[in-house]
């Protein structure tokens, strides 16, 4: 499976249980990626992302080999042997969160393989990172 999250500079991903941003340019990238596989997400991610992803609340145990799983408030550790690639969405800010994505223990097997930034429609530029296997 193929994890998509998306974080501050810090790796924060929740702020009291909210997701700490939101831009359409990263719902049009998602889709972009997806168009040749299955999009997957828990209903409080379709609520502001609507997709056409596959909507579950076991959608990390429902993912298969390059599918690809929307994450923003589930986690992925019991799941980190099926993770093939990891897909990191930057918002290059600083926000207020208390939780954190395990992103050094997610890619301790991994390596960084793609980067790159493009405009969002609430954050000037957003930044791309590709992790895999």
């Amino acid at each position: 499976m193929i994890v998509a999250v998306c974080l501050d500079d810090r790796d924060g991903l929740l702020f009291l249980n909210r997701r700490l941003s939101r831009d359409r340019a990263v719902g049009a990238q998602l889709q972009k990626l997806s168009a040749h596989t299955r999009l997957l997400m828990n209903s409080y991610s379709a609520k502001v992302y609507d997709l056409g992803a596959t909507v579950c609340e076991d959608f990390l145990a429902q993912a298969g080999p390059g599918d690809i799983c929307f994450v923003e408030n589930a986690d992925v550790l019991p799941w980190q042997d099926k993770i093939e690639k990891l897909i990191v969405f930057r918002w290059n800010r600083h926000y207020p969160s208390d939780v954190v994505f395990p992103l050094a223990q997610v890619t301790l097997q991994m390596q960084l393989t793609e980067r790159l930034e493009f405009p969002g429609s609430s954050h000037d530029v957003i930044t791309q990172e590709v992790y895999s296997k």
